[in-house]
């Protein structure tokens, strides 16, 4: 990964994280599932193939959006995610 790729996620994490006093409480997650997202990105720049990688972006992908629509469907995502993670290890 370059160093700048680094710095950008880097950014993003910590201006979430500046901006989450105030927002919604659900924005928490959805920040740092959209910081996992494209940590994901990064990792498949080094790993194209990784078939695991892919279906973990893919899982956060199709669920990240319903934050405000299904909640409930937002949070199965995050299960969904970790329940891969533990696939992973």
């Amino acid at each position: 990964m370059k160093q700048e790729n680094y710095f950008e996620l880097l950014v993003y994490m910590i201006t979430s994280a500046a901006g989450l006093p105030g927002e919604p409480r659900i924005y928490g997650p959805l920040r740092m599932i959209e910081a996992s997202e494209r940590l994901c990105g990064l990792m498949l720049e080094e790993e194209p193939e990784n078939r695991d990688l892919q279906e973990l972006k893919s899982i956060i992908e199709a669920g990240k959006q319903k934050t405000t629509s299904d909640e409930e469907g937002f949070y199965q995502m995050l299960q969904d995610a970790a329940a891969k993670l533990t696939d992973m290890v």
